[in-house]
């Protein structure tokens, strides 16, 4: 699973520097060039900014799922002994794990639902975005069942973060 965070990562790497071209341009679009009296228009570019954003949430999502640093309250979990709060961050491991199982179903229900739209700007399926949230939600499925693994094979108090 480190292998494919590894190339996660490297994917992420590059959406984000996309992304800043793409929103550089934007603003050059927008605000410098109308000063020098260029008008251009790409209206494309805040909806690959978009969707580039909502990948990299997704994908980043996972990468965070397999370090245990995904947003959560753990002041119970530190009030608690450590054998009583280690078996309360599983059990929210394994509801985040429900939950991920759900996205996933979901996900591929906006997929089919995106066969039959066309994002107005790029003109694609919408089936490009909408995957994003199922192959997140694998890699994140993944990514906790290998978190769950190695805190118990380690021996690993789950309660903190990998570093």
């Amino acid at each position: 699973m480190d292998k494919v965070n590894r190339i996660v990562s490297m994917l992420l790497s590059l959406i984000f520097g996309v992304m800043v071209l793409v929103i550089f341009f934007q603003v050059l679009i927008r605000f410098v060039f109308p000063y020098l009296g260029i008008q251009l228009n790409f209206p494309w570019t805040e909806e690959l900014a978009r969707y580039l954003m909502i990948w990299s949430v997704f994908l980043g999502g996972a990468l965070a799922t397999r370090r245990g640093q995904l947003l959560a309250v753990d002041a119970i979990v530190f009030a608690l002994p450590s054998l009583p709060g280690r078996i309360v961050k599983f059990f929210a491991h394994f509801v985040s794990l429900l939950f991920f199982i759900s996205l996933v179903f979901i996900g591929i229900e906006f997929a089919q639902y995106g066969v039959s739209i066309t994002a107005p700007g790029l003109r694609i399926s919408m089936t490009y975005l909408y995957s994003s949230m199922v192959v997140g939600a694998v890699l994140m499925i993944l990514n906790t069942i290998a978190l769950l693994i190695d805190s118990f094979i380690n021996k690993k108090d789950i309660r903190y973060p990998a570093k």
